[in-house]
Order: structure tokens, then C-alpha cells, then sequence
């Protein structure tokens, strides 16, 4: 998927009605689009020429003229991606639900790795592996990712513990201090029980860092680093499944990096497989009688 693609992505959920309209024009054809002036795309979606370099500048470009410069290109490309309203029919057999949602998870892995900036990336995993406490807060199915990066950081020897209720957060921000890190994980960014800890752990002092789909979002604004994550939650999908394989990708991506920074964490690896193994667990115990 195009980075421009992508990005309109990130930002749909925070447009309103009016920028929505003009970004779904530029997505579902983007060489007709970049033959329109400014003037023309305004009349199309009934909208204002100020409204059409107002998305410009938000999916990051200077102005309209550097839009459809970027536009022009991506038409040029073969493999269009999902259009914005792509979603599972109630009418779909299962192997067209299959291949949609295969089609659908790997436009958001793909727009992940595209949205991240690589600099703040390593200044998260060089804050997470240099601290003493790593604390993960997440609701629902952010939830999930919180406590599989708390597994996974858990099995190098990281303290890193999950909270995936607001008043158990709210505890964990409380004792929190300088030294520490937080990770907030909500797609949307208004989760009361994501936003409120990781508020108050950063009047604390303590580092934070937010994974969510929406750069404006409270919990972004909350947070010193912010990791963006494409992921669109429409129809079928509206369980979190899209924004889950995206926040999953990031949480796999910080425990990599996070490892490599760590000492022992290969060994620690090993020593943790091989206490689960199921070849350890069918080996006879010695008989403390020694008989």
C-alpha cells in the first residue's frame, strides 16, 4: 500500500464530514484526483478550496500542488488497495471472508510499518530497555496487547506488568516514578482508562508512550512518543481486529528491539523455553529419597 494511501487511513477517523468527503476522492481514484485544480476537487466533494489544502497539510504535505504531485505518482502504481468503505458482506461464503480479512491485516501491517517514525522507535526501545519498571495500560481488546508485551518483556527477565482495568492502572501510575516507562494502547485515543493513568504517570515524571491509530487523539497529546498505527474498524471488524494486528505488530517489533539492547535476553530465552518444554515436563523427577 502507498504511503499516501496509508496515511489518509491514519487520519479519516479525525476528519470531519467535509475533509472525509475530499479524502475519499483522493483514495478511491488518485490519477483522476491529481488531474483536478484545487478549485475543481473543492466543487466535486462540496466542499472549499481551504478545506482541500487543509487535508493537504494534513496527510503532510505543503500545500495542494505537492498533493497531487504525490497523487500522480501513486496512480502510476499497479495494485490498488482496499477502497475506504471495503468491509465482509452479510452475503460473503467464508473463503471470500477469509481472503478480505487476509487482504484487509496485511494492509494494516503494512500501513503500521509505514506510519512509525524510525526515530522515535529507537528512542521508545532505548527508554523501555533502560528502565526499571515497565508498565502497560490497555482496555478491551488493547487489553490483550498489553498483556502480551508484559509476556514477552517478562520472559527476558523485564519487569513489565499489564493493567487492563482503570483502577488497577490508576494504582500502577500512582507508584510509578522517574526511571519508569507506561505504554498506552487504545486505537481511538479517548479510552478514559488508557488516557487518566497515562496522564497521571507523566505529571509523575515517568516517561510515556502512546500506541494509538489517531495522532490527535487525548492520549497522544499525553504522551512524550507516540507509535501510529493504521487500522480501520468498520462492519465485522468493529471487535477491534484490524487495530489489534497492528498494535500486536508493534508490541512484537519493541520486544525485538528491546532484546537486543538486553543482556542475558538469548539466554534468558532458552532457559524459559526449556522450563516449559514439554520434554522437560516428561522427564521422571528424582526421588528426593534418592530410591
Amino acid at each position: 500500500m502507498s504511503s499516501l494511501a496509508t496515511r489518509i487511513r491514519a487520519v479519516l477517523p479525525e476528519l470531519s464530514p467535509a475533509e472525509a468527503r475530499v479524502a475519499a476522492v483522493l483514495d478511491a481514484d488518485p490519477t483522476a484526483a491529481a488531474r483536478l485544480t484545487i478549485t475543481e476537487l473543492a466543487g466535486q466533494t462540496s466542499t472549499s478550496t481551504a478545506t482541500v489544502a487543509r487535508i493537504a497539510r494534513r496527510l503532510g504535505y505543503p500545500g495542494y500542488p505537492a498533493l497531487r504531485l504525490a497523487l500522480a505518482a501513486v496512480g502510476g502504481r499497479t495494485g490498488a488497495a482496499l477502497p475506504l468503505d471495503s468491509d465482509v458482506a452479510d452475503d460473503d461464503p467464508m473463503p471470500t471472508v477469509l481472503r478480505k480479512l487476509a487482504a484487509f491485516e496485511s494492509e494494516q501491517l503494512t500501513g503500521t510499518a509505514e506510519l512509525i517514525d524510525g526515530d522515535t522507535l529507537e528512542a521508545v526501545v532505548a527508554a523501555m530497555a533502560g528502565a526499571r519498571r515497565i508498565d502497560a495500560y490497555g482496555i478491551g481488546a488493547s487489553g490483550l496487547v498489553a498483556l502480551d508485551l508484559a509476556a514477552k518483556l517478562s520472559r527476558i527477565g523485564l519487569l513489565c506488568i499489564a493493567h487492563p482495568e482503570h483502577d488497577a492502572a490508576m494504582v500502577s501510575a500512582a507508584l510509578l516514578r522517574p526511571g519508569d516507562v507506561v505504554v498506552g494502547i487504545s486505537h481511538s485515543g479517548g479510552t478514559a482508562g488508557v488516557v487518566r493513568p497515562v496522564q497521571a504517570a507523566r505529571a509523575a515524571g515517568v516517561l510515556t508512550v502512546a500506541v494509538t491509530g489517531a495522532s490527535r487523539s487525548v492520549l497522544a497529546r499525553a504522551a512524550d512518543h507516540t507509535l501510529l498505527t493504521a487500522g480501520r474498524e468498520l462492519g465485522f471488524r468493529s471487535a477491534a481486529m484490524g487495530s489489534r494486528t497492528s498494535q500486536l505488530l508493534v508490541v512484537d517489533t519493541l520486544f525485538v528491539g528491546v532484546a537486543r539492547r538486553t543482556p542475558g535476553a538469548r539466554a534468558a530465552l532458552e532457559s524459559t523455553y526449556e522450563a516449559v518444554s514439554p520434554r522437560r515436563r516428561d522427564r521422571p523427577r528424582p526421588d528426593p529419597n534418592g530410591c
